[in-house]
């Protein structure tokens, strides 16, 4: 029979592989504030599932978006990466996705565009949160 300073034990190792393969998560998926095209596309690279939020300070719909995204990346932290792409910053990477308007949300499976979102609409978290859930 198992002694119970074996259980406890196992019971420990189990906690402290889960902890670390949340860590190892949220390392490999990360939360991007200030994408360029390096950093990009590394992030990108690193994550099975990502979004990537193109936008500019003086857009209006941009700010409007900008707390779903952040819920959005919290929610999903370690699971998929949350980039925010500077279109005025990064012109480069706006032309390389052919964005021609913002905001601009690109949902990434495996490095591939799955689906963008184009403009605010009320009902834009529910719709990404469809999506994600779809592919995780």
């Amino acid at each position: 029979m198992e002694s119970e300073l074996e259980i406890i034990k196992r019971k420990m190792l189990k906690e402290m592989l889960l902890k670390e393969g949340a860590t190892k998560r949220e390392a490999t998926c990360p939360y991007d504030a200030n994408g360029n095209s390096i950093t990009f596309h590394e992030n990108l690279a690193k994550c099975k599932l990502a979004i990537a939020d193109f936008w500019a300070e003086w857009c209006v719909p941009c700010r409007l978006i900008e707390p779903i995204f952040e819920s959005l990346a919290e929610k999903y932290r370690g699971k998929a990466a949350f980039l925010r792409v500077n279109i005025d910053e990064n012109p480069d990477l706006a032309a390389e996705y052919q964005v021609m308007s913002i905001p601009t949300l690109i949902v990434f499976s495996r490095g591939k565009e799955f689906t963008r979102f184009i403009g605010y609409s009320p009902q834009l978290s529910r719709q990404i949160e469809n999506v994600l859930e779809r592919l995780l």
